[in-house]
């Protein structure tokens, strides 16, 4: 079952009064109005139910913003049946409260201190129940702060961020295939070749004492955009095409087509992707125009961006930030050999629903590929992705009821 939650730019889930402000500078200053994200989870093509969790946890005063920030989660859980799906949750339902209780603990201290406290808590369940052994969860967190963003994570979910055009892992696979990297036994080439990539060498469950790796804070920048997911989604779709969605869409919309993408390749796994973009959303066709006028002198609105950076910026007496671990990189600008690799993708897929009689609007499908061949024809690369991505997801959901009806495999 596929579920979409999407928070607005002003952080609410429908209706209601904007969230509160914070302090920054002596000024009063929103911060919800420039933090838009979403998240979007799938059970994927193979599998009876969905083992991954996230979660989005919003700081709702100024004083928790300031010492506790915004938390991003995806976990991933492992165990047979329906072991796997209560430990994500428990993680997921776990440690953002566990974190935000720790009023007195700084917040390296109080994100490593929640993650070890959940960790005991589903390896007590799994040692109480010989029906939960092997009961685990993957665990990656992303917090924004005032003096930056901070990673928390243990497995192999991921954390990304996409800057200027570059995607950046900025979390350690906790696989089999990346340790013997890491100590030079293989290459990266030999361990994607002869390693099983679903080895995990660390999570939380199994284990009760853990070691929780930590990232930053790390600063930020306007634009930023920030991608969690299981590997469901990064098993399946190359880092650049990750970055690609992530910088030229919303999150609502980049996640929907990333995970429809990921359930056109084959869905071999539960699919989750949380995203969040830092600063207002600027079109990116006419991006260089708005902040040519945007750096023009003005008076002050206020907003996140500008409270981070001018705290960023600010000299102070603690630390700088920690200098970043880029695990992995890649170029992820839009070109005309991405877009046509993507349209490739829909003509097979096509073809492929054609011949399993899919229930696809096929007027519509039609539609998609004459916009993005005709934006492809004129030069609009963004907008012939725009096409193919709603392509891409009228394709996936036919192929998941296709799937749901017959039992048959999708598109591989």
């Amino acid at each position: 079952m596929l579920e979409i939650v999407v928070v607005d730019a002003l952080g609410t889930r429908g209706s209601g009064p904007p969230r509160p402000s914070c302090l920054s500078e002596g000024r009063v200053v929103n911060w919800d109005d420039i933090i838009e994200d979403a998240a979007v989870t799938d059970t994927g093509m193979r599998r009876a139910n969905n083992q991954d969790s996230h979660a989005i946890v919003r700081a709702t005063r100024p004083e928790l913003w300031r010492s506790r920030g915004h938390i991003y989660m995806v976990a991933d859980g492992m165990g047979a049946h329906a072991v796997g799906e209560l430990a994500s949750k428990l993680a997921c339902d776990n440690i953002p409260h566990n974190y935000n209780k720790m009023k007195a603990s700084a917040a390296v201290e109080a994100i490593t201190k929640a993650y070890k406290e959940v960790g005991i808590l589903i390896h007590g369940r799994a040692s109480a129940n010989r029906d939960f052994q092997g009961m685990g969860t993957t665990c990656s967190t992303l917090i924004l702060l005032p003096e930056g963003a901070l990673i928390a994570h243990i497995g192999d979910s991921r954390v990304y961020r996409v800057r200027h055009h570059r995607i950046d892992q900025l979390s350690f696979d906790h696989s089999l295939a990346w340790e013997l990297v890491r100590r030079k036994h293989l290459s990266p080439e030999e361990a994607m070749r002869v390693v099983p990539r679903n080895v995990i060498t660390r999570s939380l469950g199994p284990d009760p004492n853990i070691e929780v790796d930590i990232e930053g804070p790390l600063p930020l920048e306007n634009g930023d955009v920030f991608l969690l997911c299981s590997d469901g989604l990064s098993g399946h779709i190359e880092d650049e095409e990750l970055g690609l969605f992530a910088a030229n869409f919303r999150p609502k919309d980049a996640c929907r087509y990333l995970v429809a993408l990921a359930n056109l390749r084959g869905g071999q796994d539960n699919i989750t992707a949380v995203m969040a973009r830092i600063g207002s959303w600027i079109e990116p066709d006419t991006a260089q125009d708005i902040l040519e006028h945007v750096d023009a002198p003005k008076p002050s609105k206020g907003g996140l961006l500008k409270g981070l950076m001018g705290l960023l910026h600010r000299k102070k007496s603690g630390p700088e930030p920690l200098k970043e671990n880029i695990y992995r990189t890649a170029v992820c600008a839009i070109s005309d050999e991405m877009v046509d690799r993507l349209s490739e993708l829909v003509r097979k897929a096509q073809t492929h629903a054609i011949e399993r009689t899919w229930p696809v609007d096929w007027t519509m499908l039609t539609t998609y590929r004459r916009q993005a061949d005709d934006a492809r024809a004129a030069g609009k690369l963004r907008s012939a992705l725009r096409a193919i991505g709603e392509a891409i997801v009228m394709l996936g959901q036919a192929g998941r009821r296709h799937k749901k009806t017959t039992g048959a495999a999708n598109l591989s």
